[in-house]
């Protein structure tokens, strides 16, 4: 599948085999096997396949696009990683804790990098930067600093600074995006320095420890501590490069989403009058982050197995459930408002849900417990990705970013912020204790930590009455479920 895009890079998911042992196949008379195309055919001993891995594609790139899908295939693997290996055991030296491979990312770490790498190539394509000025070594250190910006990697760390600075708010970038670009490509250039593709860095790179405060009380003495000639205490150590967008560069819009920033009357109304937000399936997504709390792959996640019709007599009073993993692998089912229950049970009786269902049962089965039926999949029967339903808001910004509106500035994962704000509010106004106000918001949105709810509440005291509006009904509808839920659970505890 090839991700749309207006350039001429593009990133297609495909079936990649990282597998182990590879043989070629051979005919009788000992010669290779081809395909049509005058592939070698060859095979694995162990397979070990990936459906989705990102690879780059360019027309007329082909060199860089070779190295840089090896890239991504050895950060996959764990050949090439930028932090070193932790030693568990002391019995083996360091040098042989360094030959080991690193710690392998998953495919959503890799699709992020092949995300930043493919901006890259976008902008040498458009610079008409060579492949060979990109290995070139640099020059000597007795060279003049206006003949090292010339290189391409600093021509494109120029490009990505005026990006940040601009006031064209159509062209700019935050000050983490440009950060995680720049950083993908300074890894790409030490991989490519580390398998001799090009001799030495055009950047300085230094692994530094940083200091950090001793936690030891001051007057315990370490007289009678074992000395070793190894000590690897007393600060964090990390990659210290002079590549980096500089924090000057940072404006105000850059952190929306740093703190608690819940969407304001103004701009929920300013995202739901979008033409995106009034289809269907993406209109769903909202309302699964507004009126649920729902993280992006959490929505991913609902399967039609928890989905039922709250209106039907039979389901009176049966609390609406979801059976989801939440962040840190946290499998918990989650009450939903039954509003949003009826929305996600309707999504199943849409006439492209159905066609979907169909090539997903055949591809799987009925009823396949290691393959249950998703809520929401894509036009080849599976489950959507992660992002999938967090890449809304962006189509949202393409959508006002062409007709000329204001740029939306909120974040998908500020409606999961909208949302626990507006129920804290309404229990405020209700009346309810602030640790009966905790208890809900903790089991609304799984937070293991109470500082986390508490910011929650504090801004909610700060909101006026009629913030929340129209929204008062659905968080009436949720909290009656809650409330109810929690009252089940104490009665349970005591029983017991």
């Amino acid at each position: 599948m090839i991700l749309r895009n207006t350039t001429k890079t593009k990133i297609i998911k495909t079936s990649v085999n990282f597998g182990k042992g590879m043989s070629f196949h051979l005919d009788k008379s000992g010669q290779p096997i081809k395909t049509e195309k005058g592939i070698r055919t060859h095979s694995y001993r162990h397979d070990k396949i990936e459906p989705n891995f990102p690879v780059l594609y360019h027309p007329t790139r082909f060199t860089e696009c070779q190295e840089m899908n090896l890239f991504l295939m050895h950060r996959f693997e764990g050949h090439f990683s930028l932090k070193k290996n932790q030693i568990d055991n002391e019995a083996f030296s360091d040098a042989y804790h360094a030959s080991q491979p690193g710690k392998p990312l998953d495919v959503k770490s890799v699709r992020s990098i092949a995300k930043h790498l493919k901006a890259f190539l976008d902008w040498l394509d458009k610079d008409d930067a060579s492949y060979f000025e990109v290995i070139a070594a640099p020059l000597s250190k007795q060279s003049v600093d206006d003949d090292i910006s010339r290189l391409p990697v600093w021509r494109y760390h120029k490009h990505l600074c005026e990006r940040v600075e601009t006031k064209d708010k159509s062209k700019r970038i935050s000050f983490n995006s440009a950060q995680e670009r720049i950083r993908a490509v300074k890894a790409f250039y030490i991989w490519s320095h580390k398998r001799g593709a090009i001799d030495s860095l055009p950047f300085s790179l230094e692994y530094k420890q940083v200091r950090i405060k001793s936690k030891a009380k001051s007057g315990v003495s370490s007289l009678f501590q074992l000395p070793t000639s190894n000590n690897r205490s007393g600060g964090l150590w990390k990659w210290v490069s002079n590549l980096s967008i500089p924090n000057t560069l940072k404006q105000k819009e850059d952190s929306p989403d740093k703190g608690l920033q819940p969407y304001s009357p103004k701009e929920l109304k300013q995202l739901l009058e979008t033409n995106t937000a009034q289809k269907e399936t993406y209109k769903l997504y909202l309302q699964c982050a507004l009126l649920g709390g729902l993280r992006s792959f959490e929505i991913s996640a609902i399967d039609q197995k928890d989905l039922f019709n709250p209106d039907e007599k039979e389901n009176e009073k049966r609390i609406p459930k979801l059976n989801i993993v939440r962040k840190g692998h946290k499998p918990v089912r989650l009450t939903i408002a039954r509003v949003l229950m009826k929305l996600l049970y309707n999504h199943t009786l849409t006439i492209q849900n159905m066609k979907r269902r169909t090539k997903h049962e055949t591809n799987h089965g009925m009823d396949n417990s290691e393959h249950p039926l998703p809520l929401f999949m894509n036009s080849s029967g599976s489950r959507i990705s992660e992002d999938t339903p967090g890449n809304t808001i962006s189509i949202v910004r393409k959508e006002q970013r062409k007709q000329g509106l204001e740029i939306l500035l909120r974040t998908f994962h500020d409606l999961r912020a909208t949302f626990a704000t507006y129920v804290a509010k309404y229990l405020i106004d209700k009346g309810e204790s602030e640790s009966s106000i905790r208890q809900t918001l903790m089991t609304l949105m799984s937070h293991e930590s109470f500082k986390t709810t508490k910011r929650y509440i504090d801004f909610a005291k700060s909101v006026s009455v009629d913030a929340y509006g129209a929204m008062s009904e659905w968080v009436k509808d949720i909290y009656g479920d809650v409330n109810e839920l929690l009252m089940r659970e104490a009665e349970d505890a005591t029983a017991s």
